[in-house]
């Protein structure tokens, strides 16, 4: 959970008087502070707690492929952050009553907030670069364990390896959210 506080202290001082509007405006505060705990929060548990079971499971079978491991893990958490992302927003809209109440409301619009989450448009785009890190984490402990590397370059290639497919969330995610955009 660590992972979300650098993104969103990024996202709160790079949009312009969000900070000042926080400091300034307790209600504004407190729907920012809900936000963050009823779909940061969760989005980024859900997906990371999904995507290291599915590493754990791929740790202990080793008929599984390093090449398979790594496309589904970019699938699976990039349909993953979608889906949890609507749930949470047809809770919201029965709970908190955003989207005037209205749950194919909520829906709607799941794809075109996401659609534009890796340039940070909105606070969506904190919690796609949050599970980032863990992506990194289980990338890096599937591939390490399974090339049983032992040369400082091996390591160096690993690590750039699990790097470069932890980020494949973030244009999946943006795909995704365009095809829902569209479907919708």
């Amino acid at each position: 959970m660590a992972s979300i506080l650098p993104f969103l202290f990024v996202y709160v001082v790079s949009t312009p008087n969000f900070a000042a509007m926080l400091v300034t405006n307790s209600t504004a505060l407190g729907r920012f502070l809900r936000q963050v705990m009823t779909n940061g929060l969760p989005v980024v548990f859900i997906v990371n707690y999904i995507g290291f079971v599915f590493a754990h499971n791929t740790l202990n079978n080793p008929d599984r492929s390093e090449i398979g491991y790594i496309v589904l893990d970019g699938l699976l958490r990039s349909a993953t952050f979608i889906a949890i992302h609507i749930l949470v927003y047809v809770l919201s809209a029965d709970l908190f009553g955003p989207f005037s109440g209205n749950r194919a409301t909520a829906v709607s619009v799941v794809g075109p907030t996401l659609e534009r989450s890796f340039i940070f448009h909105n606070i969506s785009g904190v919690y796609l670069y949050a599970v980032v890190p863990g992506a990194f984490i289980a990338l890096l402990a599937v591939l390490t364990k399974r090339s049983g590397e032992t040369s400082d370059t091996s390591k160096s290639k690993t690590r750039n390896i699990a790097l470069l497919f932890s980020l494949v969330s973030i244009p999946g995610v943006t795909v995704l959210s365009y095809a829902l955009n569209s479907a919708t």
